[in-house]
């Protein structure tokens, strides 16, 4: 028998909730705010300061306060990494997954207890909560990387990093008292108002990784619905366990598309450790264009070599070597080369939460030139 439920008469006065035009204030404020911020990023105006990590460039921060303070870019926290000869990097791990494109130099990493070597123009990847550290064993020369986590992982209430070991060379606040282990290395710090800073492994966390790894079942053929959810939690540390860390730019193939010479390094179907990025590098030829199409993704590009410019959504914007190209959700872009003897080239780095939503894909609007079927 239907049940009939009446719905029960409000107090008067009535109390009107405002949040669906509360939502859109705060997305026309948000737009407003990205369509302020400059798309091309100057390596000059981001110095290079030292952290626990190594010499880094902040090109667009990852905590809250951080968002559309620079430029417009949403999911991606992006910056670079200077290792110098010798150096040995900070060792940390954290559940957001960092992918880096190795712009110059040559070393390895230790990731979970395994070494990965890598070396420039190679895209180097930590998969979710790896324990990594970066080498640069090389006494002459320096390695650079251009890397990017995402901050999205904030809102899914898993945001765990640990720093278990400080970058050679890094020195703690000078006004802060040091803390020591029982063996006598530097552990953490305390600061004169009180705030403290720990190093080393959270047990707690580590316990909830390892019951993962303990509980894994076998099942060869899942029964049920529910027991295909049990397979994948197989499936996920089998895939951890086995997934190349390094993707050499040796093993990928120059592509002539209708977008242009493209060089794509990982991709949805890349056997790498990586499942919320996609990365290519693109070359533009000399006084060439590439082709033109839009994306419900956003972008960002490091110019490598060359000069030249974008036009968005009809506005152009320069840039030159060493640059970072912003591209927001949406919007119509095309690469052109100014230089009419040398090659422009560039890194681009692109979120694939867009795709997990269902908002995958390319539209593309004109060919290259000099495209040909």
């Amino acid at each position: 028998m239907e049940q009939i439920v009446e719905r029960r008469r409000e107090p008067e006065p009535v109390a009107f909730s405002r949040v669906i035009e509360e939502t859109q204030r705060r997305v026309a404020q948000e737009a407003d705010k990205a369509a302020s911020l400059p798309r091309v990023l100057k390596a000059a105006d981001t110095p290079f300061t030292m952290g626990m990590q190594a010499f880094s460039k902040h090109w667009i921060g990852g905590a809250p306060k951080d968002r559309l303070s620079k430029a417009p870019i949403r999911t991606m926290a992006i910056s670079e990494q200077i290792m110098d000869p010798g150096m040995r990097g900070g060792r940390h791990r954290h559940v957001r997954e960092a992918i880096f494109y190795i712009i110059e130099g040559e070393g390895y990493e230790i990731h979970d207890g395994k070494k990965y070597e890598w070396s420039a123009g190679d895209i180097m990847t930590v998969p979710s909560y790896c324990d990594h550290q970066h080498f640069n064993p090389n006494p002459r020369q320096r390695a650079r990387m251009w890397y990017s986590i995402s901050p999205v992982v904030e809102f899914l209430g898993v945001h765990w990093m640990e720093q278990i070991e400080m970058k050679s060379g890094y020195s703690i606040p000078p006004d802060a008292r040091p803390v020591y282990g029982p063996d006598k290395r530097l552990i953490g710090y305390e600061t004169p108002d009180g705030q403290k800073f720990n190093m080393g492994v959270n047990q707690t966390i580590q316990q909830r990784i390892n019951s993962r790894l303990e509980n894994v079942v076998h099942i060869e053929k899942p029964r049920d619905t529910y027991q295909k959810y049990v397979k994948l939690l197989e499936q996920e540390v089998r895939w951890r366990e086995s997934v190349p860390h390094v993707i050499r730019n040796s093993d990928a193939s120059w592509e002539d598309t209708q977008m242009g010479r493209i060089k794509f390094m990982v991709t949805p179907h890349s056997n790498c450790g990586l499942k919320t990025y996609d990365a290519f590098i693109q070359e533009i030829p000399p006084g060439g264009a590439s082709g033109k199409h839009r994306h419900m993704a956003e972008e960002a590009h490091k110019i490598l070599q060359g000069k030249g410019y974008d036009i968005h959504d009809g506005v152009r914007h320069d840039w030159e070597a060493e640059d970072m190209v912003c591209i927001p959700p949406y919007v119509t872009h095309q690469h052109f080369n100014s230089d009419p003897k040398h090659a422009a080239r560039f890194v681009a780095y692109q979120p694939r939460w867009y795709t997990f939503m269902g908002h995958g894909g390319i539209e593309h609007l004109a060919n290259a030139p000099g495209y040909s079927e």
